[in-house]
């Protein structure tokens, strides 16, 4: 029995191989090995804290951290059964070497016992690794566009003052300014908003990296809108020149009107901003008056400059001595005027003709002429006066008027006796 067994041993070993073989070819034939490639796989890293719990930050450099081919092999069968989703690419930072790189270690989550090769186009994940730094910047507003003409701009507040900026050493060094901006066109009333926290360089151009965290996004900023008014500035005086001096004109001011700022209603009523006359003395003065005011000391409550140049203003009084000249009235020009009804009204009959003295400015005095010039005695305005209500017979001491324009006095006013009487049915 045991000869049957053993005999022809090397034959019945070799025909059992070839029998593997011939399984092993119908095998292949049936779920032969094939290759397929998956493209844009993530690798996930690993430990991460390794490194951010020492102060510092990484970047993925060279966006080695996406493989762009992965190709697996294994039998049609399961290949037939892989997505993209089944690829595990991990790297685990505990295995970063000197030069700041990690090996990319790849599988699958679903016949991975099956799989005969996989391989990806890049093996590494390369980092840059740098310390992490902090820093608060002032936090400035600004706004962007005009609003509608007749309207200014006021005050831009944010709700925040500061915000504090986090991420790699090199990047927020190159921070210096952090700003909100407010678009204000075609507004005409206070606007209230909330804005995106933009970071500048030194050259004002914008910092944008997903690495820099800050502790706020964006900030509450209310703008101030006002309403602007032109309106003019008056001046008057107090006070008396020098004997034998006169105010020349009117006071002058550097600026003649002034463009005003503030909400509707405290400023739609007004019309005009008058200097009181305190502030512009003339008293005693021999020569031309020059003082400087400050125009804001004067605006209503709640009430401003749209322009803040305008705030000082410079008026000018031109103070000019008096001459006196003498003129000649005929006598017959003199005459009684507005006698009511019913009286008489006569003064002594002047047969020489009247010589005034009178005193005012050379511009206002230079053109008076004797000989154009006429003498009145008004009865009604005398009994104005005199409170007269009634006529009263008698002799009154009554003054001449000439006419004299208002800048110009007679030095001695010439006065006559009236004799007013009744006149007789």
């Amino acid at each position: 029995m045991k000869n049957k067994i053993t005999a022809n041993m090397g034959l019945k070993v070799a025909s059992l191989f070839f029998s593997f073989l011939l399984w092993m070819a119908v095998n292949n034939m049936n779920d032969p090995t094939i290759d397929r490639s998956f493209s844009n796989i993530p690798v996930k890293l690993l430990n991460t804290e390794l490194i951010t719990d020492t102060g510092q930050v990484y970047e993925v450099l060279d966006n080695t951290a996406v493989i762009d081919k992965v190709t697996v092999w294994a039998p049609r069968s399961v290949i037939s059964s892989l997505s993209a989703s089944n690829i595990i690419a991990t790297a685990d930072v505990s295995e970063l070497s000197s030069l700041d790189t990690i090996s990319i270690k790849l599988s699958t989550n679903l016949y991975n016992s099956d799989i005969e090769r996989i391989k990806g186009s890049n093996d590494t994940v390369k980092l840059n690794i740098e310390n992490k730094k902090t820093k608060t910047l002032a936090l400035k507003s600004t706004v962007s566009g005009s609003v509608e003409d007749g309207y200014l701009l006021g005050d831009i507040v944010p709700n925040q003052n500061l915000v504090r900026i986090s991420g790699p050493e090199s990047v927020i060094d190159q921070v210096v300014k952090a700003s909100v901006d407010v678009p204000v066109t075609g507004f005409t009333s206070d606007i209230a908003d909330n804005a995106e926290i933009k970071l500048y360089d030194s050259e004002d151009n914008l910092v944008q990296d997903s690495r820099i965290s800050q502790n706020i996004k964006t900030v509450g900023v209310k703008v101030s809108i006002y309403r602007t008014s032109e309106v003019p500035v008056y001046f008057s005086t107090t006070g008396t020149p020098a004997y034998g001096y006169r105010m020349a004109g009117e006071p002058e001011g550097s600026i003649t009107s002034i463009v005003i700022a503030g909400k509707e209603n405290a400023i739609k009523n007004i019309n005009a901003i008058e200097i009181p006359a305190e502030a512009v003395d003339i008293s005693d003065c021999t020569e031309d008056y020059t003082t400087e005011i400050d125009i804001r000391n004067y605006l209503p409550d709640n009430v401003f400059l749209a322009d803040a140049s305008q705030s000082r203003i410079t008026v000018t009084v031109d103070i000019e001595s008096e001459v006196t000249k003498e003129l000649e009235i005929q006598g017959s020009r003199i005459e009684v005027i507005n006698v009511p009804d019913g009286y008489r009204a006569t003064i002594p009959e002047f047969e020489d003709n009247v010589l005034i003295e009178v005193r005012g400015l050379s511009t206002d005095v230079s053109g008076l002429r004797g000989a154009d010039m006429r003498g009145y005695v008004d009865v009604s305005e005398w009994m104005k006066d005199e409170n007269m209500t009634e006529p009263l017979e008698g002799y009154y001491q009554v003054e001449i008027d000439f006419g004299l324009p208002d800048d110009v006095k007679i030095t001695e006013p010439v006065k006559v006796t009236m004799h007013l009487s009744k006149l007789e049915d």
